[in-house]
């Protein structure tokens, strides 16, 4: 076997796993029904060990340094089943609970370098990134063809926000990309947004492909100097938590040790300007009288708090949903730090498609629980999955990110 170079550098925390399983499930925060209680998408839907938690990854680890495992198709359909939603991270109670995330893509990386990784869809992603600079299969001259002419003729050149809209909302989830940009100019955020837009690179990083991240990272950090923003607004959770930790924190709080891109410029999720522009008064919105609850998604809660050691974002959507008059907001059983991933990261998605769907279905099933009208998030990535279990599911709740609902009630 292939010298495991990478894997060697997190020899002495991957050891501090002590394998108590602790992390296979939400323990000590009181949840009302045992379906509630889970917290591994991978291990819920394989029903194995080796899917459930840190604890099957760091077993994996240790054979594989130890010389007692070798790669097989099992073994890697098993890492890279894993949503990395973190939740495993939220339970540890021992050192390598801030570590645990980058131990499972760094094995996916060992994979990788092995030539047994990724899985084949998820190679075909990364390959496409290298071409066309998106992951979606499609053309880089058509990322904002979701842009009105007479709406991009108002954008000026430069700006104090550059507005990296992310592929999913440029390729799939037009209406959030769209929905966007119009609040933001009807609120009169100085902002622009750039047709050199490449990938973040979270789908490669995620998926042990750093090699592809390096070069899309590199022109990115390029990219916002070029346009001259002071700051960088996304509406995309794993944009977010990518450019804000990825791109400028060393390990295990990102990855600025692998791409090396000097990227230090401010990052922020549109519902932080949001609920700021709310919290000074320079926002009047109107009535939304409807049940509304909110899907936390993992890069902006548990990869940012306590695994990238930044404060998680769990107030700001709460506290702009809460302004809304006569909107009724209902938390689901699982919320904030315990929250059910909506099963697409982690390239899950694209190489387990299946095993998505049914991640999602469960989060419907506990938004129906409390009778929600409407399913909010702030991520183009979940608000897609879980719009895709509600037209399975032939759920009556509807799908809307935060944006569509304020667009509709800014006055």
């Amino acid at each position: 076997m292939a010298r495991l170079s990478e894997l060697e550098k997190l020899r002495n925390v991957i050891y501090t796993c002590t394998h108590c399983g602790n992390c296979k499930y939400f323990y000590n925060w009181g949840e009302k029904e045992n379906l509630f209680g889970r917290n591994c998408p991978s291990g819920n839907y394989f029903y194995f060990d080796s899917y459930y938690g840190s604890r099957a990854r760091s077993a994996a680890a240790k054979g594989l340094l130890e010389g007692k495992l070798e790669w097989s198709e099992p073994l890697v359909q098993a890492l890279f089943a894993c949503t990395t939603c973190a939740a495993c991270a939220q339970q540890c109670e021992v050192d390598f609970k801030d570590w645990i995330i980058r131990t499972m893509e760094t094995l996916r990386r060992e994979a990788v370098k092995a030539g047994v990784g990724p899985i084949a869809r998820q190679k075909a992603f990364g390959e496409w990134t290298l071409k066309e600079h998106n992951p979606y299969m499609e053309k880089h001259v058509d990322r904002l063809a979701w842009l009105p002419k007479d709406i991009r003729q108002k954008l000026p050149e430069t700006a104090e926000y550059l507005y990296f809209v992310g592929c999913t909302s440029s390729y799939r989830q037009k209406n959030i990309a769209l929905a966007t940009t119009k609040l933001l100019l009807k609120l009169g955020v100085d902002f622009t947004i750039s047709d050199d837009e490449w990938c973040c690179g979270s789908p490669h990083l995620r998926t042990g492909q750093w090699d592809i991240a390096q070069e899309v990272a590199r022109h990115n950090a390029e990219l916002v100097d070029r346009v001259g923003a002071k700051k960088v607004i996304t509406t995309c959770a794993g944009c977010y938590r990518t450019l804000l930790a990825d791109y400028q924190q060393e390990p295990p709080h990102g990855y600025s040790d692998i791409l090396n891109v000097g990227f230090n410029k401010p990052v922020i999720h549109t519902i932080q300007l949001i609920e700021e522009l709310i919290r000074k008064g320079k926002i009047e919105l109107g009535e939304y009288p409807k049940k509304v609850t909110y899907h936390d998604p993992c890069h902006l809660g548990r990869h940012m708090a306590p695994i990238q050691g930044r404060e998680a974002c769990y107030e700001a959507p709460r506290n702009v949903l809460k302004s809304i008059p006569k909107i009724e907001f209902v938390e689901m059983e699982r919320s904030r730090e315990w929250a059910w991933c909506c099963g697409s990261g982690g390239g899950v998605k694209s190489g387990f498609p299946e095993m998505a769907i049914q991640t999602a279905v469960e989060r419907i099933k506990e938004a129906e629980s409390i009778g929600a009208e409407v399913l909010t998030s702030v991520c183009p990535f979940c608000w897609r999955n879980l719009d895709d279990a509600i037209k399975m599911t032939g759920s009556n709740m509807k799908m809307l990110d935060i944006t569509e609902i304020l667009l509709e009630i800014v006055k």
